[in-house]
């Protein structure tokens, strides 16, 4: 599967496609490389590994509405 295909795909179907290769012994470079991906890019897109097993993230990318308490006020 190219990068592009990949990043088509649902949440769900990335979810099990990523978890299937990992069931069938790939490591995690091995899969990235087969995608063109970067770690950094797979938690962009809201995955993560534990173990053997990807997860998902709760909220994908960087930012984040909440307030941290640490802005600036002016």
């Amino acid at each position: 599967m190219t990068k592009q295909e990949f990043l088509n795909l649902n949440d769900e179907e990335k979810f099990k496609f990523l978890n299937s290769e990992a069931e069938a012994g790939k490591g995690l470079v091995q899969i990235l490389e087969e995608l063109s991906l970067t770690k950094e890019e797979l938690g962009r897109i809201g995955f993560y590994r534990v173990g053997n097993k990807f997860m998902g993230k709760p909220m994908k990318g960087y930012g984040t509405t909440k307030r941290s308490g640490n802005e600036k006020t002016e």
